[in-house]
């Protein structure tokens, strides 16, 4: 079997392991993005409709890794193993409604909740976005001083593709790196104020402080990353520093998802549940498919993901058609920029 499509297959395996234990990093009252009794994971029903979730998952896999065998369309595999795993979602979340409790009806306010800001302040947060501004100005000013070509691409072996150093091209891909720190620089920053709180006091809301900073930390240490190479593409370093960055890019990113894997969603591993169901004090009804939030009574931008780690945005507020705009349009941006 060629290496291409060896790696091609475990790729696909990893991906269908890691949807396969998605459903216990959830809060434990919450079960495909159904709010739940808290023992319910243990029943009889809940393991069927788990184990019936993960069997259609693997078996979307398994065909997925026929047709990349048999034909070497990846983009058609990709897309099998995808679709599978949403059907087996939107089934399971139908499955799962039978099961639904009352929410506690209880809502907490904390006057008192200690101030959340940005690692570091906002200064390192935009400390990428200065860095690369001031690259693009010392560029212009020894234009002449630049290399007739930079590396835009790199792979294990070396740079594998050159940019003629042109004002066009170099301030294109110093703009794209700069837009891209600045999405995740604001990303953060929406996190912290933009974010809906489900717990405010006690082990709860303690764990969920921990969970959203190790979000906004990732995002920060990311950005540092993507500053690197607008750096590396015009001082042109060997190529062990750059499998040395793509390395350390790898380890990091890898702590950090293996972080928020042990903290569960919203911090819920970190404290004990106990009580009545509370879930994440949304209406069942307003998550369509267990994917889509949809709340124009909720006044918060960004709400926990019911099925998975990190946020997803109300589509019930205006404000978070902005912020997809945003979302869509910075990749275009990127795209555009480098294209030209």
């Amino acid at each position: 079997m060629p290496v291409p499509k060896i790696i091609f297959t475990v790729v696909l395996l990893l991906i269908s392991a890691l949807f396969s234990i998605i459903p216990g990093l959830t809060r434990p009252d919450l079960f495909f993005a159904v709010t739940v009794p808290l023992q319910f994971r243990q029943t009889a029903d809940a393991k069927r409709i788990l184990r019936r979730f993960r069997i259609i998952v693997w078996s979307s896999t398994l065909a997925a890794i026929a047709v990349e065998l048999a034909t070497g369309l990846s983009l058609v595999a990709l897309l099998i193993v995808v679709a599978g795993f949403l059907g087996a979602l939107v089934s399971s979340h139908g499955r799962a409604l039978a099961y639904a409790a009352a929410p506690s009806s209880i809502l907490e306010v904390n006057l008192a909740a200690p101030r959340e800001g940005l690692p570091g302040g906002p200064i390192v947060t935009l400390l990428p976005v200065a860095s690369l501004i001031a690259l693009g100005v010392w560029a212009e000013l020894n234009f002449d001083r630049l290399p007739p070509r930079f590396p835009l691409h790199w792979g294990f072996e070396g740079p594998d593709q050159w940019v003629a150093t042109t004002p066009s091209t170099l301030f294109g891909f110093l703009a794209s790196l700069a837009l891209l720190c600045l999405f995740l620089a604001g990303s953060a920053w929406g996190v912290l104020n933009l974010s809906r709180r489900v717990s405010t006091t006690g082990a709860r809301a303690a764990g969920e402080r921990h969970f959203r900073r190790r979000i906004v930390q990732l995002m920060i240490v990311i950005e540092f990353f993507i500053a690197c190479p607008a750096w590396f593409a015009l001082f042109q370093p060997s190529a062990m520093i750059m499998n040395i960055w793509g390395s350390a890019l790898a380890v990091v990113i890898l702590g950090f998802v293996f972080s928020l894997i042990r903290l569960g969603q919203g911090g819920s591993r970190a404290a004990l549940a106990t009580g009545t169901a509370q879930g994440d004090h949304t209406p069942d009804a307003c998550w369509k498919w267990g994917v889509f939030y949809f709340n124009p009574a909720d006044p918060s931008i960004l709400i926990e993901k019911r099925f998975g780690i990190g946020y997803t945005l109300n589509l019930g507020n205006r404000w978070s058609w902005a912020a997809l705009a945003v979302l869509i349009l910075v990749p275009l941006a990127l795209t555009g920029l480098l294209l030209r």
